[in-house]
């Protein structure tokens, strides 16, 4: 996948790490397909959970999930509106989209700095585990720009209308505990012991139903958009396939039973 985006398997569990410490995980026209690529091949391998997150480097003095866009290496490639705008669509977007479309549950494991694009790219993520150094910051507003990789959408379904409002006209940043209270965040775990904790807490998810997991999170990302009736429609239809499926059979067997499942994915 190329030095810039580490690709670690896990059992059911691959670890996606965008590893450009240098400028702080910043992502740019290069790193972006990468991590698509990525998460497509996790679609299609056996993965279970995905653990996206950003590399502190051989120190690790200067953790960042990601700061954000590359500016000056966008500038040196001659920015322009026109090329941002074509970037996002052509390019950031497709890798945002690959995220929210996989069958796989996507894990942001945000430890130090998630700014602008890079707080945008956390919250495209299904679950959000951060560690006590982290912050958050939708900084686009310090700049003259508004927040382009979903934030205007997600954050507000996040933490709700007023206080999304308030954190993107503000750009100010979020600090681990306000996170969690406000919903952007699930749990701070020490950065000491963050990565083994994650890693964790995904293989647990991972022993869960596939079929139930992708089930899941296609019904609750489709409720954002759809009616209360829709949504009941949706979990009906959803609980008849699992129920048909062998998964469905062997999750039953087995609680009868007093075992651990042995999932098939089908």
């Amino acid at each position: 996948m190329g030095e810039t985006v580490l690709i670690g398997k896990h059992d059911y569990v691959t670890v996606i790490t965008i590893n450009s410490p240098e400028v702080r995980n910043a992502i740019d026209h290069d790193n972006m397909p990468l991590i698509k690529q990525a998460v497509e091949a996790c679609g299609e391998d056996g993965t279970r959970v995905i653990i996206l997150t950003g590399s502190s480097g051989e120190d690790g003095s200067k953790p960042a999930f990601s700061s954000g866009l590359n500016i000056k290496k966008a500038l040196g490639n001659g920015m322009s509106a026109a090329t941002v705008e074509s970037g996002l669509r052509d390019n950031f977007h497709l890798t945002l989209k690959a995220m929210r479309q996989s069958p796989c549950i996507v894990i942001g494991a945000v430890d130090g700095y998630a700014a602008g694009f890079g707080c945008d790219l956390a919250l495209n993520c299904d679950l959000r585990l951060i560690s006590d150094r982290a912050r958050f910051a939708e900084l686009f507003t310090r700049i003259g720009l508004l927040p382009d990789g979903g934030g205007t959408y997600l954050l507000p379904r996040l933490v709700g209308l007023g206080r999304a409002m308030e954190l993107i006209l503000t750009a100010r940043d979020v600090l681990p505990e306000e996170a969690v209270a406000i919903g952007l965040a699930s749990r701070v775990i020490p950065h000491q012991t963050f990565i083994q904790e994650v890693l964790t807490f995904a293989h647990d998810l991972s022993k869960r139903s596939p079929l139930a997991l992708r089930a899941a999170k296609r019904a609750i990302i489709a409720s954002l958009d759809g009616t209360y009736e829709q949504a009941l429609d949706r979990e009906a239809a959803a609980q008849h396939a699992l129920l048909s499926s062998e998964d469905g059979m062997e999750g039953f067997a087995a609680f009868l039973e007093k075992r651990d499942p042995v999932w098939k994915a089908r």
